[in-house]
């Protein structure tokens, strides 16, 4: 069933901005940038929501449920490109999916986007579960796509969740979690809601943020579960282990070495004294967690030998 995008009466226009073409360059671009500071202000207001997407899509993740970021046109964009940089090697369970497919990170797939029945079923191609989150990605919360998906999600009782600027949309009425940051008119309506994306843009780095540190892939404001996938990510592997283990590079070098080039291995076999063997044992122990391996390393009763 394609069922086409509800038209909407021109974008609501910006009562301070409308004398914008008359500025100079300076001022109006610093016109922009103010307008562009309300969207922190707007996020900060919405902070328990995603607290609470936060503490969701850890639970998931750490129960071997996947999180899937669904959007489509701008959105879906933004859901491939955050997927991307948390998991470059596309081995972690934070996955996008974007209407049309990835053809349509050049070119939005208006027909895709437009397809509620669509929706449900690149969902269903992911073979989608109970097991899993689902976290729907639409300014206007009314793209068909991205309905189809969510109400699949929300009929087999998994976690729903959605970041949109209309609160009494459908698609937010499904969902557990309904992410609304108030940012305002844009400064010129018509240009794709540039604020609307920025702040989406924003939840998801600090959902993504939240995620790793809460997984355990950071240790103080470091990320140590850095891959050693090439030279230079190897290097950064060796300073990552100097930094935190406060030992020379040669060390470092020994330990990643020792450690199969496991990055957490190598910080808490420096650190505890313990072989790698067994440094890694405690990691699997701690689910990977660093900070956790080293507290129960640190115990006087643990058997060393």
């Amino acid at each position: 069933m394609s069922i086409k995008p509800m038209s909407s009466a021109m974008e609501r226009r910006h009562a301070a901005t409308t004398e914008i073409d008359t500025l100079s360059t300076h001022d109006m671009l610093a016109m922009i940038n103010r307008e562009d500071k309300q969207v922190t202000d707007a996020i900060a207001a919405c902070l328990p929501d995603i607290t609470r997407l936060v503490d969701n899509a850890t639970a998931t993740l750490s129960r071997g449920g996947r999180v899937i970021l669904a959007g489509a046109g701008a959105s879906g964009r933004t859901a491939v490109l955050t997927a991307g940089e948390f998991a470059p090697d596309n081995k972690h369970s934070l996955m996008a999916l974007m209407a049309g497919g990835m053809q349509s990170m050049v070119q939005t797939s208006e027909q895709a986007a437009s397809d509620y029945d669509r929706g449900v079923k690149d969902l269903e191609t992911i073979a989608f579960s109970n097991n899993d989150m689902l976290i729907g990605l639409s300014v206007s919360g009314k793209t068909p796509w991205v309905w189809g998906a969510l109400r699949h999600a929300w009929s087999l009782g998994a976690r729903v969740a959605i970041i949109t600027q209309d609160a009494s949309s459908e698609a937010a009425q499904l969902a557990d979690i309904a992410i609304v940051p108030d940012t305002g008119p844009e400064v010129v309506a018509g240009f794709n809601n540039p604020k609307a994306h920025l702040a989406q843009k924003q939840i998801l780095t600090m959902l993504t943020t939240g995620i790793a540190i809460r997984s355990g892939r950071v240790f103080s404001n470091l990320r140590v579960d850095v891959p050693a996938s090439t030279i230079r990510w190897q290097e950064r592997q060796i300073a990552i282990v100097m930094e935190v283990a406060g030992c020379p590079r040669a060390q470092a070098k020994v330990a990643l070495a020792n450690s199969n080039n496991h990055c957490r291995t190598a910080i808490l076999s420096i650190m505890s004294g313990l072989d790698a063997w067994r440094s890694r044992e405690l990691l699997s122990d701690n689910n990977d967690n660093l900070r956790l391996a080293l507290q129960e390393a640190m115990q006087p009763h643990l058997n060393r030998a």
